[in-house]
């Protein structure tokens, strides 16, 4: 191809197959649980290693003035934000919030 970001993809997908095509046996190629597991295992070293912290900022109204509060737009954020539906299960009874280390042992 003429085009440079064709002719790119062009040599990264011929890579890929390429690498593919060396290894024909079953044996050798890894499955899907596999790759999901080692996903899922990196996912959790890298979740180990920080330590997040999360502010929720709600917008009043769309015009951002002080004082008024427009109840549609913050309802609609709460229940975006997933804290409509914190409260509802904490108003069900789970009110508990236990430790990382509680479910690991």
């Amino acid at each position: 191809s003429t085009c440079a970001f064709v002719r790119d993809i062009a040599q990264v997908i011929s890579a890929k197959t390429g690498s593919q095509k060396e290894s024909k046996s079953s044996i050798s190629r890894v499955s899907v649980g596999k790759q999901f597991s080692g996903q899922l295992q990196k996912l959790r070293r890298r979740i180990d290693e920080t330590h997040p912290h999360y502010v929720r900022c709600i917008k009043p109204n769309e015009q951002l003035q002080p004082n008024h509060f427009d109840s549609n737009i913050v309802v609609d954020q709460l229940r975006c934000g997933g804290i409509l539906e914190a409260i509802r299960v904490s108003r069900a009874g789970f009110p508990q919030r236990y430790a990382f280390d509680h479910f690991v042992a």
